[in-house]
């Protein structure tokens, strides 16, 4: 009888020690829960719909962001430039079309326009895949980055969790456990 009511009074004091400790726990995971910035993938892709590259931007995946503007540009001058000069070979077919049909350089004149209409669509098809790209990944390095964001807070919280020990004292007059949290 002697013994159970200090082991009664351990007991309830370690209660008190642990709920404390929880206390301040729910604390802090809820300033770092809120201090995590979690991106929404649907936003990303809207984002990369309108202006591709803007979705990995917002992502903070800067350099697929810079790759894909280049590439989307690259395609676009591209099939700018291929359009221009299939005007020019094409307005030189007509011409030879229409004032001699029978020359034999006709075939070779309507070849180098559809070359260079072949190469625009080349670059415009490039263009549209890159686009339908970026709205793909967007989507995908916004649930990366959640997924690193959310690895990064869990570890956070595990080294804080190290942190936490438990202190047993003995003095003359009292046993004491107590949970002790270094900084």
């Amino acid at each position: 009888m002697r013994f159970l009511l200090p082991l009664l009074i351990l007991l309830l004091s370690m209660q008190f020690c642990f709920a404390e400790e929880e206390a301040n726990n729910k604390v802090v995971s809820m300033e770092s829960e809120q201090s995590i910035r979690l991106i929404s993938p649907i936003g990303t892709m809207v984002r990369s719909t309108v202006f591709p590259g803007w979705g990995q931007f917002h992502s903070r995946n800067h350099f697929r962001g810079s790759l894909i503007l280049l590439g989307i540009g690259s395609s676009a001058v591209g099939a700018f430039l291929a359009h221009q000069s299939l005007k020019t070979q094409y307005d030189h077919y007509v011409i030879t079309a229409s004032l001699d049909p029978d020359d034999a350089t006709l075939l070779a004149s309507y070849d180098k326009a559809n070359q260079q209409y072949k190469l625009k669509m080349f670059f415009v098809y490039t263009g549209i895949g890159l686009w339908a790209y970026s709205i793909i990944d967007s989507y995908v390095s916004a649930n990366f980055y959640n997924a690193t964001s959310q690895v990064r807070s869990i570890q956070e919280d595990a080294q804080q969790i190290e942190n936490l020990g438990l202190q047993v004292g003995i003095t003359p007059s009292r046993l004491y456990l107590g949970v002790v949290k270094t900084f």
